[in-house]
């Protein structure tokens, strides 16, 4: 099912008007630990700990959210986890979402009964991978976590499509430039963590325990040292975003008698987007890919390859390279099954290549705007562990986490072939997905 030769690879109205606030004084460790949930359709039922985290991942495709409150009195709502984008807002329009009954499912913001909301004259159009939103902007107490965030800019839509939730937006500005302060610029600013860093563990499909630790990391989620990795530039960046870009080094995958086949010394501006449920990749990595599925299809309407579902079993994984440290990502966690369906979480794009929630349920990943670095190990759980993240350039600690890595593959003979990419044949004789609960993917 699985060929021991490797496909081939061939890569070639305005803000300012909002003032900031003045800091105040905060009391804590530094260290904000939010609730997270997992959204499929239809909704699980969502559970959460004071200061804890719980992340479910389903089979059927994930959205991760989190749950924050808004407003005096404090208002409950769930909005979407997102690395792509910084805006957080709320209230999208039910009746356009691509899934109402998501949207209906979930509480949404009365401003009306909050004595805190301040209006502003911002008004913005913010545009998704999938769906948009017109907000109005406003200053409001945001809490999240242990966090209480006062004047926090955030948005409220008066029109939007194709989205069931509101965002939750933790990327750095797109453009670059900071027209207001963001959460976790508020964050920063108002003492509640150290600097603008955090950490995310999203887990396997079959480990439900993930965890999102603002100004901290925990070293019994992960295997090895943080291996960390210069964030690209604007200039080093497809169209020029200012996102979480990290070069990939290569690709490979590990085969269930554990051998590898790898493809190195590559050079992929690669972003790392929890609000993307797919990984997207360069077409001839994603050719590649799915040419190691022999009983795959393809459909060419939709770009969805699907595999037999008892693939999911097998032992071995799909392998990313940065430099000297690899994620390996099991396949169990990279098919995504839906509709009694089974997917490889990867689709074709070249414009702007994204490691989704299919790659990051692997990794642990922190995420540092202020020295513009990623750190990247594998994922595991050993138990609990959290050190707070300092101020700086060495603000992120280097601690080892504590997990014991598995047996490493044995490396096979012979290196990929890099000569030429080849699509996939076998004609498509599913049936179309519909519905599909994905995320909002790069805004």
């Amino acid at each position: 099912m699985l060929p021991l030769l490797f496909a081939a690879l061939l890569l070639a109205p305005a803000l300012a008007a909002v003032s900031r606030p003045r800091p105040v004084v905060a009391r804590g460790d530094g260290i904000v630990r939010v609730p997270v949930n997992a959204i499929a359709a239809p909704p699980p039922n969502l559970r959460a700990r004071q200061n804890g985290v719980e992340v479910e991942n389903q089979r059927r495709g994930t959205r991760y959210a989190v749950d924050i409150e808004v407003g005096t009195p404090r208002q409950k709502l769930t909005l979407l986890l997102d690395t792509g984008s910084p805006d957080t807002w709320v209230n999208p329009m039910c009746d356009t979402a691509n899934l109402p009954a998501d949207c209906r499912a979930f509480p949404q913001f009365d401003f009306t009964k909050s004595t805190s909301l301040k209006t502003t004259n911002a008004r913005d159009v913010l545009v998704y991978g999938i769906g948009n939103a017109s907000v109005a902007y406003v200053l409001e107490t945001v809490v999240i976590g242990s966090a209480r965030i006062t004047n926090q800019v955030i948005g409220i839509a008066f029109k939007s499509y194709d989205i069931p939730l509101g965002i939750f937006g933790i990327s750095p500005p797109v453009t670059g430039d900071n027209k207001y302060p963001y959460v976790l610029d508020m964050m920063a600013t108002q003492g509640l963590i150290k600097s603008r860093a955090f950490s995310l563990d999203l887990r396997g499909i079959d480990n439900p325990n993930g965890a999102i630790i603002f100004g901290g990391i925990d070293t019994g989620k992960y295997i090895g040292a943080l291996a960390k990795r210069p964030m690209l530039s604007p200039q080093q960046s497809p169209g020029g975003a200012n996102r979480y870009y990290v070069a990939m080094t290569g690709v490979g995958v590990t085969f269930p008698d554990g051998t590898t086949a790898k493809a190195e010394a590559l050079s992929v501006p690669m972003f790392l987007d929890s609000g993307s449920t797919f990984s997207y990749l360069p077409t001839p990595i994603y050719q590649a890919f799915t040419a190691f599925f022999t009983d795959g299809q393809r459909d060419p309407k939709s770009n969805y390859y699907f595999v037999p579902c008892d693939v999911r079993k097998l032992a071995g994984s799909i392998d990313f390279y940065f430099g000297s440290k690899t994620i390996r990502v099991l396949l169990n966690d990279f098919i995504w099954e839906a509709q009694g369906q089974c997917v490889l979480g990867v689709l074709p794009n070249d414009d702007e290549p994204t490691l989704g929630d299919t790659f990051l349920r692997a990794a642990y990943v922190v995420f540092d705007q202020d020295n513009r670095n990623i750190h990247l190990a594998q994922a595991a759980d050993c138990g609990t562990n959290l050190v707070a993240i300092g101020s700086g350039a060495d603000a992120v600690p280097s601690s080892a986490g504590r997990c014991s890595a598995p047996p490493m593959p044995t490396a096979k003979a012979d290196n990929a072939d890099v000569k030429a990419a080849r699509a996939p044949s076998n004609a498509f004789a599913g049936t179309a997905l519909t519905g599909m609960a994905l995320g909002p993917g790069p805004a």
